[in-house]
């Protein structure tokens, strides 16, 4: 028992019973989720100790803040502002606002961007994880105060026990691989994104199966990664395009970005066949009807319908029309976009 005359926290409560604070508070509220047994355990503890609960904390978060907390990497990335829209319409529609927070791809920075949502109450949160993001403690304690939390787009793999809205960029992928090889390419290459991130695994998944799926032999000379960057992107570019014995006839990128920094590195340095080069990246730019030489075709996302299952998910938690513990993972299917075909 604690020696002073502090009074017993819910955490203390939970720490004794080497339980989470989420258990803890919904066996002393008598969740129908929770065992007899545990709150009973946790009831009598709680007696035992003479713990009282913070009623102004309770009051605070019956009456709600009306706010949706919304970490993301990057508003500069097409894929972003488009999920965006669709969760705004309808979270104002639902009577919340919206607040949207940056990380820039750097995980400290999305701690920071967390404990502040934290503190400001928000009643949900929306996250698209940083690409080194391992350790989800931050988002951890939301849901151990019982404000949920939902993952979008980047799939948290470290993280099994979460809900998640991803897109199906594996599908994605095989579909612009299987594209390209039905029009007669044998050496397509492979440009992914950061090799040890969890969430770029999909993608690379389904252009080695498709390739599999018709007998066309893998070669790792024609896969290399980027970190996102231009510099990190010509490096890959002249790994893959570097051998004159092995040139790739096509070309499968992460997102279309880095397949418009390549294919602008090509030109530049006059590489032969540049334009005969077949490209598929994913995003379905919508400047690209404007280009005079156009990917072949566009790996379609949907980011809007990403972006409304995770507003849609997150206000069922957030009314308990789901329980926090019944995890949920929705997929959203990409579509391969055909613009030119000669």
């Amino acid at each position: 028992m604690k020696m002073n005359n502090s009074p017993i926290t819910l955490k203390f409560l939970a720490e004794r019973l080497k339980m989470s604070v989420s258990t803890v508070s919904k066996a002393l509220n008598n969740y129908p989720t929770i065992n007899e047994y545990t709150k009973k355990r946790v009831q009598e503890m709680a007696k035992e100790l003479h713990f009282t609960p913070n009623k102004s904390a309770i009051n605070l978060k019956e009456r709600k803040s009306r706010i949706i907390g919304i970490i993301l990497p990057n508003l500069l990335d097409h894929f972003f502002t488009r999920s965006i829209y669709g969760v705004e319409q309808f979270a104002m529609a639902n009577g919340y606002n919206v607040i949207i927070a940056q990380s820039h791809d750097d995980s400290d920075k999305e701690i920071q961007l967390a404990n502040m949502l934290l503190k400001s109450r928000v009643d949900g949160l929306i996250v698209a994880i940083s690409k080194n993001t391992q350790d989800f403690a931050h988002f951890e304690q939301f849901e151990g105060i019982g404000t949920p939390v939902v993952y979008y787009t980047r799939n948290p793999s470290f993280n099994i026990k979460c809900h998640k809205v991803l897109g199906n960029t594996f599908q994605g992928c095989y579909q612009a691989t299987k594209f390209l090889i039905d029009r007669g390419h044998t050496k397509i290459a492979y440009l992914g994104g950061p090799k040890m991130i969890n969430f770029t695994h999909d993608r690379f998944n389904g252009y080695i199966n498709a390739l599999k799926d018709s007998n066309v032999s893998f070669d790792a000379e024609l896969v290399a990664y980027t970190d996102f960057d231009k510099e990190n992107t010509i490096s890959a570019i002249k790994k893959l395009f570097g051998n004159s014995e092995n040139i790739p006839t096509a070309l499968v990128a992460f997102k279309e970005p880095i397949l418009f920094d390549a294919i602008k590195y090509l030109r530049s340095i006059n590489h032969p066949g540049v334009n005969e080069i077949e490209c598929i990246g994913f995003g379905n730019s919508s400047f690209i009807n404007y280009l005079d030489l156009p990917p072949i075709a566009s790996v379609e996302e949907n980011p809007e319908s990403v972006g409304e299952n995770a507003i849609h998910l997150l206000l069922k938690l957030i009314n308990r029309e789901i329980e926090m513990e019944d995890y949920q993972k929705i997929m959203i299917k990409s579509k391969l976009i055909v613009h030119k075909v000669s």
